[in-house]
């Protein structure tokens, strides 16, 4: 009876239309203004990679994984013959993906529409890792953390080599919301869709099939196979031949050794104990993921969301040999640290949030402007993060308690 005496809709008024024409130009001219900074942007070598690549393919029947993709991006970028090879070690079904870009002919207007799509998923990225934390922050912190996600030094890397990391990261943010939606053939489908770059999210993704396949949640290995299967089926149509190459310039970018790698870091610190320092602490971050990851498999939502931060944490000090750029991901483990953080410590809640957002803000440019050794920027932010995890782990997986519940403590 009542559904029958609701009013009707408020239609909009020709003022609101005014300012959706309003919001509309002033998105747009952002946009171009952005396209405009980024054509001047240096590197870019992790985007030609797959835009030559691709072009390579597509024009020129060329293998995109042969010799001839990195010798076009060095010259692109302007790199020495020694410098990063930067070859495509890229699954063919991502391919395509760049393909509308790799139409263009102007190698600079399409790396500076790819890093406009870039900052876009960098702003979606931090206000979504915010919203995953369930943190009601105050609207000043939230803006900080914004600002702070856009200008570290981290996620700048990222933007300067216009690496598809942040839409990796954007991808797991959307994992973690499905899974907790119940939405489990979204899941899936985002994890098909993220299903690369294995030093960043492997760990995260095989923790996601373990608390799955645990819960019997059928639905995500469903979305993942049916998307993976067309993605592969157009793969193989397009280019029957590509695993083998696929697999051999994997093989020879390993062997190119360029990157960052914890035990070869610990080598060049400690010559003599370098490299047993390595294993211990590779030995002792599996275990401790064995215990969280077994922990994780089932009981609330708030424990499998820490334990999932924390694998993107420890990806990086595991051995893998992985770039600065990728680093940018921790964002959103920063996220969860700075809500627990700030709704945890009442009485200095403020002065410490904003320390440490400073702090994280500013040690990495300094590192980076007096030129201190590149293998401590890297170590860095991971070992802030893990052990940033590990003392708000407590307040992170323990129920009843919710953020909520900090904010008027008994």
């Amino acid at each position: 009876m009542n559904a029958r005496f609701q009013p009707p809709p408020k239609s909009l008024t020709p003022r609101d239309y005014q300012f959706l024409v309003l919001v509309t130009l002033a998105f747009l001219a952002l946009c171009a203004a952005l396209v405009f900074a980024n054509l001047s942007l240096k590197g870019g070598g992790n985007f030609y990679a797959h835009w030559v690549g691709a072009r390579a393919f597509l024009f020129e029947k060329i293998d995109p994984y042969g010799a001839e993709t990195p010798a076009h991006v060095q010259q692109l970028i302007g790199a020495p013959s020694d410098s990063e090879p930067y070859i495509l070690v890229t699954p063919f079904q991502v391919i395509p993906f760049y393909y509308p870009l790799s139409f263009l002919p102007d190698p600079k207007l399409a790396r500076a529409l790819f890093t406009l799509l870039l900052e876009l998923a960098l702003f979606a990225l931090a206000v979504l890792s915010l919203l995953l934390t369930g943190w009601q922050a105050p609207r000043i912190f939230a803006i900080l953390f914004v600002l702070f996600t856009v200008f570290n030094f981290y996620t700048f890397q990222a933007i300067s080599e216009a690496s598809p990391v942040l839409i990796l990261a954007l991808l797991y943010v959307g994992i973690l919301f499905a899974y907790r939606a119940e939405l489990d053939e979204l899941a899936g489908a985002l994890a098909a869709l993220a299903f690369s770059s294995w030093e960043v999210g492997a760990l995260f993704l095989l923790l996601v099939f373990w608390r799955a396949h645990h819960e019997k949640r059928k639905g995500v290995f469903s979305g993942f196979f049916m998307l993976s299967f067309i993605l592969f089926f157009i793969s193989f149509l397009s280019y029957p031949n590509w695993l083998i190459p696929f697999l051999r310039a994997n093989a020879n970018n390993l062997r190119a050794d360029f990157g960052f790698n914890i035990r070869a870091i610990l080598l060049d610190f400690f010559p003599a104990q370098g490299n047993a320092l390595g294993w211990i602490l590779t030995l002792g971050l599996i275990l401790a993921l064995g215990y969280e990851w077994n922990a994780a498999r089932s009981g609330e939502f708030r424990r499998f969301y820490w334990t999932a931060c924390l694998s993107l944490a420890a990806a990086p000090l595991l051995g893998f040999r992985t770039e600065m750029e990728n680093l940018a991901v921790l964002v959103i483990p920063l996220a969860l640290i700075f809500a627990i953080i700030h709704d945890r410590w009442q009485k200095f809640k403020d002065s410490l949030t904003l320390l440490l957002m400073s702090a994280l803000f500013l040690i990495p440019w300094l590192f980076y402007f007096f030129r201190l050794p590149q293998d401590l920027l890297f170590l860095f932010l991971p070992f802030f993060t893990f052990i940033g995890l590990y003392w708000i782990r407590w307040w992170a997986i323990r129920p009843p308690r919710i953020f909520s519940d900090f904010a008027n403590p008994k």
